[in-house]
């Protein structure tokens, strides 16, 4: 084993040849490479470690807090005790290259850049020696080959959603190599050589289509590795990492987004992947949006009920205590509030008409909000029934009963059906009070991932795993991108299962291109709502300066200053009770909405690092 001197930069410590100490030892360091690969239970356990640290969402954040909900314009985080959450500190500095809450979520040497970029190199190293490694069988190689593939196609995907181009090379740095050569890769090529790796993966015939031993359900599948790459294009494809692109180019781009997206949602589909649209529990799982509601809460990935989970996690996820119904005098209730839905994302849900057969989006699409945040309404929703003054009378997408709680909802618990009271003073009632945690800010709380007969006193006070990737998000990428490439029938075809699952008609006929674009953004918004979705969506719709109107219009609008429903009760002579509903943009702003905040920043030692060896500035934009 040869011993080097240590480069000092984490990206090169990823990645350095074979003669570097780095991958010359195990993790651990108490033993060779060429040691631990010349055993099958030691390569195993190796290909365990390319595990270690994948994403962890939902309330898995840091202070059991869905971080990237909160910093988009679907949710806010009631502070309270929380204040050392991730979102409160992004609502009131934004972070610094050098300490930022949402990249450094477990201090700074916990890194979402350091810690991918440790991932990767244990992919790769595992890949440069899987081929001669001492294991059992051929069959278990090539499977854990391909596991390795999509593993490293998955860190890669997530350090290009994070903090978009950075430096790659499939094979390492070889001894000698001249560093300071080294260059970013464009997120186009990122996404080329997350295709590669996905490929490879899915043209293995050991690697499965779907995991069906519950013990296994983290493991990498053909389906997985189709999702790797369809996200992987549609994010290369749009605006923010397209400015340097000619319009040709964005146009190609596009294409070959579709295409890829295309090939994914028929290979799913075709390998036994589908929308849930029956459901197995009638008894609690009702109306419209039912198979919908189940489908969040259902705990078993191998379920025959459930065929559109393509990818979830293990543990369940612990939202009854910090993302549900904040109650004073309800039996048994210690919840937190935790992040709660904003008037935002209440907006996004359409407007029906008496029947049903008619759909209007609430707001003007192409510009929902002014720069004070006054909604601009679509004429045709006013129309169908919507009033200011009495918001929630008109018929809504069932998609808004299942995801959120709102003023006069009935709610089992502890066996008996109550009343949600947001108003001023109401058992559940909005609270200004930034020191208390129980209450929403917003006149809203969460319901999307909680079981219709949850309570504090159940068995059952956590919701289900979360899903990484299901159906109806790769549909929706296809879309996306078809809307894009001018393939509008296509787009609209796949917008269209999705509404009919929860009952809601069909697009129009006959949208132009901008129009469909425009549709295909807002189903995205409503049926993925979330699920870290939004957060990335605004910010890659955007363009990361500060002057661009995508930046103004897709995230500064939208998720700086948000808007909440106050509602006052008042007492009439007759013992019955009148409503007041307020629409107001209080004190809900979020610092973390520059043009620089579309990506996260490099840590500024490794950008530092990497300017001396390169005289490249390697940092984000604006940071």
């Amino acid at each position: 084993m040869k011993i080097i001197r240590y480069i000092g930069a984490v990206l090169l410590a990823a990645f350095a040849g074979q003669g570097c100490s780095l991958l010359d030892t195990t993790p651990d360091g108490r033993e060779t490479l060429d040691q631990i690969f010349a055993d099958h239970d030691k390569t195993a356990a190796y290909l365990n470690t390319c595990y270690m640290n994948l994403p962890t969402k939902g309330t898995s954040y840091y202070w059991v807090c869905n971080a990237p909900t909160a910093l988009s314009d679907e949710g806010y985080l009631v502070s309270g005790t929380i204040n050392d959450a991730i979102p409160a500190k992004m609502y009131t500095s934004g972070g610094t290259a050098s300490s930022h809450p949402l990249r450094d979520y477990n201090g700074p040497t916990e890194n979402y850049y350091s810690i991918y970029m440790l991932q990767l190199r244990y992919c790769t190293t595992f890949l440069q020696y899987i081929d001669k490694a001492g294991v059992n069988s051929e069959s278990e190689r090539a499977r854990w080959r391909a596991e390795a593939h999509t593993l490293r196609a998955y860190y890669m995907l997530e350090m290009l959603k994070w903090f978009g181009a950075f430096a790659y090379e499939p094979n390492g740095y070889p001894d000698g190599y001249d560093y300071s050569t080294l260059k970013k890769r464009s997120v186009w090529e990122l996404a080329e050589l997350i295709d590669a790796e996905c490929t490879a993966a899915i043209n293995t015939n050991e690697l499965p289509w779907r995991i069906d031993n519950p013990s296994d359900v983290k493991r990498m599948t053909k389906a997985l590795a189709w999702c790797i790459k369809s996200k992987a294009y549609l994010f290369a494809a749009s605006p923010v990492h397209s400015e340097d692109y000619s319009a040709d180019q964005k146009q190609s781009h596009w294409r070959t987004a579709f295409q890829v997206n295309q090939q994914a949602v028929e290979a799913l589909e075709s390998n036994g992947y589908a929308l849930k649209t029956s459901v197995s529990n009638s008894r609690i799982y009702t109306g419209k949006a039912a198979a919908y509601k189940e489908l969040f809460t259902s705990i078993s990935l191998t379920s025959a009920d459930d065929r559109e989970t393509i990818y979830q996690g293990v543990s369940r996820q612990n939202y009854v205590d910090h993302n549900y119904i904040g109650a004073l005098n309800w039996p048994n209730n210690t919840t937190r509030a935790g992040v709660v839905p904003t008037q935002e994302m209440v907006d996004a849900y359409e407007v029906l008409s008496a029947d049903g057969t008619v759909a209007e989006p609430l707001l003007d699409l192409s510009d929902p909000y002014t720069a004070a945040k006054a909604p601009n309404y679509n004429p045709k929703a006013l129309d169908l029934g919507y009033k200011e003054d009495d918001p929630y009378a008109a018929p809504r997408d069932p998609r808004m009963e299942a995801c959120i709680i709102r003023d006069g909802d009935q709610i089992l618990w502890g066996g008996e059906l109550r009343t949600v009271e947001t108003f001023v003073g109401g058992e559940n009632g909005i609270s200004d009070d930034t020191s208390e945690n129980r209450f929403t800010r917003t006149g809203y709380y969460y319901r999307k991932y909680i079981a219709p007969d949850v309570d504090a006193t159940d068995n059952k006070a956590d919701a289900a795993p979360w899903k990484f990737f299901r159906l109806a998000e790769i549909k929706l990428n296809l879309a996306e991108a078809a809307a894009e490439a001018g393939e509008l029938g296509v787009a609209k075809a796949q917008v269209d299962a999705i509404r009919s699952r929860v009952g809601m008609p069909a697009l129009p006929e006959n949208l132009s291109q901008a129009e469909m674009i425009l549709r295909v953004r807002h189903e995205r918004m409503v049926e993925l709502c979330y699920e870290e979705c939004r957060y990335f969506d605004v910010r890659r719709w955007a363009e990361a300066f500060n002057s661009s109107e995508l930046y103004q219009k897709y995230f500064k609008i939208p998720c700086e200053k948000l808007t909440a429903m106050r509602i006052t009760r008042t007492k009439n002579p007759d013992d019955t009770y009148s409503y007041t509903y307020e629409r107001r943009v209080d004190d809900l702003k979020n610092a973390s909405t520059q043009a620089r905040d579309v990506l996260l920043p490099i840590p500024e030692n490794e950008a530092n690092n990497l300017y001396s060896l390169t005289n490249v500035r390697w940092q984000n934009s604006g940071w």
